[in-house]
């Protein structure tokens, strides 16, 4: 299993990467403490590994406290990589008083920190997602044949940046107070979507930050189609950056002056990159949501992928206020929607919802369902 942690997709990219080239499994860490009804063990005859973004030189405090809570047994094999701007700092040498690894690795993946710095350059972007994506997969062959490495770039003065400045970083740099909305936000809620700590919330149709749990991972502020979101006074003036999902040609960098919204291939409406959240919501039911980052009104547009292993099911309720369609990828499941006949949706079938039905779906199978829903016609 691959654990991994990621603000604005970094990390996400690697943890994903390597689980498609050793055929193993990538699970968001928030979405595994949320779920966590006991500590985890690694037994002798698998493997597990953790990848995780680089915080002033230090591994992210969620991290370390997830990984408080796994256990491996000493003949598994445990690995761990982390992506920073340029370096790690000692970052491992923390992560390994909590978590035993025998390979580490560190990838230099775009900047992303912007209350201190701005964004890479486009080139100089592109040039460390193409090096790490060309590393990829050495390392998880290395990873595979469960060969012990250490190639972690530390860089100068990694003690003290670590042990002194790390700190000081945690008590002064993480404050949530810093966090505003400008004026050109229009309350669309992403950033209560985007943050994998619940911080935060609207209020007035405003994004209000609370002070528990917040990791500064970013998300927040680099994916607010409009660069609404600020930190301090510094930031007004920087780029955003988000890796995205499938992106081949590196992230979607948002340079000073720019919309978010504004942000397509080839300058095209038709081809903006799609926000993609996972979302676990009941045991044995995984939800992919495909959406728009740009929630334009009158234009949003989302997809989403269903999930249900068997046994499991998606909980009748109003999904959606506008017609949707669902269609059928693999297995099969019961539709039940009240008042009607259940039907059952299989692979290669499809089923048209009005507006607004409430509807449940049970897999009665001994696979797995999936079925993707989309949207259509005019709605909230």
């Amino acid at each position: 299993m691959i654990y991994y942690f990621s603000g604005t997709g970094n990390s996400r990219f690697a943890a994903e990467k390597l689980a498609e080239y050793t055929k193993d499994t990538a699970l968001f860490i928030p979405d595994v403490m949320e779920r966590m009804q006991s500590d985890i063990t690694v037994q002798e005859n698998e493997t597990a590994g953790v990848v995780f973004p680089v915080y002033a030189w230090a591994p992210p405090a969620v991290v370390m406290d997830f990984l408080s809570h796994v256990h491996a047994d000493k003949k598994a094999f445990t690995f761990a990589v982390c992506t920073c701007g340029d370096e790690a700092g000692k970052a491992m040498d923390d992560l390994h008083r909590v978590f035993a690894f025998k390979s580490a690795y560190s990838l230099a993946m775009p900047n992303n920190y912007i209350p201190l710095f701005d964004v890479d350059e486009p080139e100089l972007e592109r040039e460390k997602i193409n090096v790490a994506s060309q590393r990829l997969p050495k390392i998880a062959s290395e990873i595979s044949a469960r060969r012990e490495q250490m190639n972690v770039h530390e860089g100068p003065e990694a003690a003290f940046k670590t042990v002194v400045l790390n700190p000081l970083f945690s008590m002064f740099g993480m404050r949530t107070s810093k966090f505003s909305a400008d004026a050109a936000c229009n309350g669309c809620g992403l950033c209560v979507t985007n943050c994998p700590f619940h911080v935060i919330v609207l209020e007035n149709g405003k994004p209000v930050w609370k002070e528990e749990k917040c990791a500064q991972c970013m998300s927040c502020i680099m994916r607010c189609p409009k660069r609404a979101i600020q930190y301090g006074i510094g930031t007004k003036n920087r780029g955003r950056y988000v890796f995205p999902s499938g992106g081949k040609n590196g992230g979607k960098v948002i340079r000073p002056g720019e919309d978010a919204a504004d942000q397509q291939d080839a300058g095209s409406r038709d081809t903006v990159c799609l926000r993609v959240r996972d979302s676990q919501p009941f045991p044995g039911l995984t939800v992919r949501y495909f959406s728009d980052p740009g929630n334009r009104e009158g234009e949003r547009a989302y997809l989403t992928e269903l999930h249900i292993a068997p046994g499991a099911s998606l909980p009748s309720g109003a999904h959606e206020a506008r017609a949707q369609i669902l269609y059928g990828v693999k297995g099969s499941a019961k539709l039940t929607r009240g008042g009607a006949a259940d039907v059952t949706v299989s692979e290669g079938s499809a089923v048209r919802l009005a507006g607004g039905t409430a509807y449940a779906l049970v897999n009665t199978g001994t696979d797995e369902f999936v079925a993707v829903c989309s949207a259509y016609g005019s709605g909230a």
